[in-house]
């Protein structure tokens, strides 16, 4: 065999660099590089799913840790923002809020606004219930209401007190006296007006005394009667007192709950909301009748949600849960821990008096949440190794919403005083950007993988030597 002709030249073993190729003295002089070097084909693979509207066309980023993957997924996105909006193409960014649930305190509803009025939505309600408390206080303390009820209270006592006078009259006549003490009233035979003692009773014959038991015997029906008429008069007074604070109520309300009303009249949910929280005032008025209770000294809190753990205006409080008011274009987040909790929120809680609470105000959005009507950036690797989380962002893929659970429960533990927030509608571009063999991993094993992520990006690890390209990563390097 003549080896000689496998030999390799000198001058072969390495390769030099002609700086003649180049037109600079040096690399600070280069204009910034305004693409990417040698990955054409990643470059449409990414331009074609982000461009892809339709469910399933998510991305997954294969390629080496180190060659600009995620720099260059988020270069593609910020150009593409920018084309949709020279086009004039608007996204739809809203803010997202919970709120409670009348029906179903444990279940809280999620609302939209568009983006930047859940502040101002939540201010709005900050100054109904404040509004609403002081209007209420001045209508409830006015002397025309203390009049209004004093005439009422005092129409009721006359009408109890005939009912007594008619059957005290009958007890004279017959005989007898009505007496009302603690135990309620009672009829006391009497003689020449005085009430008959033991002795006198004694002393009757006993057709005297059956006389006596059968006159008795009748008064006690019309006394029966005459309480049941005067607790069908005290229950009537009730009802019209209660009918007065509610025309007093809806009076002063009114006003205040129609102007929201209008104001938020084309958000449908919202509407509904207010229209159960005017309910939810007029039946639990007394609330809003007396003073604001003292501050606990200790929980800061006032005295009665302390000692109950219940807030009697927690209704009126609102969650803003994603805030887009500073957002400008589709928001493109990047979870570099995609836990559980990380990517779908939580609910956090207070711990009361030897136990743990939670409402709809504690409830947390995870970057699933912040990304809706954007895009998503995740590792696929630390992803896939969270079997919880992988497993709850495909069914939130496929399902187009975010249902924020408890984890405890995701591993068949006991979680305190659960919540069940509704869950929130999502649209949004998932791009996973992990190794090539992961992703063949997934699509032998996973058969969900093929459905929601349609689309590979292959990044390479070479790329030829040409001079174009060598004149590219000298402007790459001089940044």
């Amino acid at each position: 065999m003549d080896l000689k002709r496998y030999e390799v030249p000198v001058e072969k073993l390495r390769w030099d660099c002609d700086p003649k190729i180049f037109e600079f003295e040096c690399t600070k002089d280069l204009a910034p590089l305004g693409e990417f070097i040698g990955q054409e084909r990643a470059a449409k693979a990414i331009e074609f799913g982000l461009n892809m509207r339709d469910d399933g066309y998510n991305i997954y980023v294969a390629g080496l840790t180190g060659t600009g993957k995620t720099t260059m997924v988020k270069t593609y996105i910020e150009k593409l923002i920018k084309d949709r909006e020279t086009k004039g193409e608007v996204p739809v960014i809203e803010d997202w809020c919970y709120l409670y649930n009348f029906k179903e305190p444990d279940q809280p509803q999620i609302a939209s606004l568009p983006q930047g009025r859940g502040k101002e939505f939540r201010e709005h309600m900050n100054q109904l219930l404040g509004r609403t408390r002081e209007e209420l206080r001045r209508a409830f303390t006015s002397d025309e209401y203390k009049e209004q009820k004093e005439k009422l209270v005092e129409e009721s006592q006359a009408l109890q007190k005939k009912v007594f006078e008619i059957v005290s009259e009958e007890a004279r006549k017959q005989g007898f006296a009505l007496k009302v003490g603690p135990a309620g009233p009672t009829l006391i035979p009497t003689v020449n007006g005085h009430p008959m003692e033991e002795k006198q009773f004694d002393a009757l014959s006993e057709n005297a005394k059956k006389e006596l038991g059968v006159k008795h015997g009748d008064l006690m029906k019309k006394l029966q009667s005459g309480i049941e008429q005067v607790a069908d008069l005290q229950k009537q007074t009730m009802e019209r007192l209660q009918k007065l604070d509610q025309d007093i109520g809806e009076f002063t309300i009114s006003r205040l709950f129609n102007m929201l009303l209008m104001t938020y009249q084309e958000q449908s949910r919202i509407s509904k909301y207010l229209y159960e929280l005017k309910s939810y005032t007029l039946e639990n008025i007394d609330i809003f009748k007396g003073e604001e209770e003292p501050t606990h000294p200790l929980l800061g809190m006032p005295v009665n949600q302390a000692t109950t753990g219940k807030n009697p205006f927690l209704p009126f409080q609102v969650n803003i849960f994603v805030d887009n008011s500073e957002v400008k274009g589709p928001p493109v987040v990047i979870e570099s821990n995609p836990n559980f909790g990380n990517l779908f929120g939580m609910v956090e809680r207070r711990f009361l008096l030897g136990g743990y609470v939670s409402d709809h105000t504690m409830i947390k959005p995870g970057a699933l949440s912040k990304a809706n009507g954007g895009y998503l950036l995740l590792s696929a690797y630390d992803i896939v190794m969270n079997p919880i989380a992988w497993l709850a962002l495909k069914r939130a893929i496929k399902n187009k919403e975010v249902r924020i659970e408890d984890p405890f429960e995701q591993f068949g533990l006991f979680a305190p005083q659960g919540m069940r927030p509704e869950a929130m509608p999502i649209k949004v571009k998932i791009i996973l950007i992990g190794e090539a063999t992961l992703y063949h991993l997934l699509s032998m094993y996973d058969e969900d993988f093929w459905e929601i992520f349609r689309v590979k990006a292959d990044f390479d690890s070479e790329i030829d030597r040409t001079e174009k390209n060598m004149k590219d990563y000298a402007a790459f390097i001089a940044v």
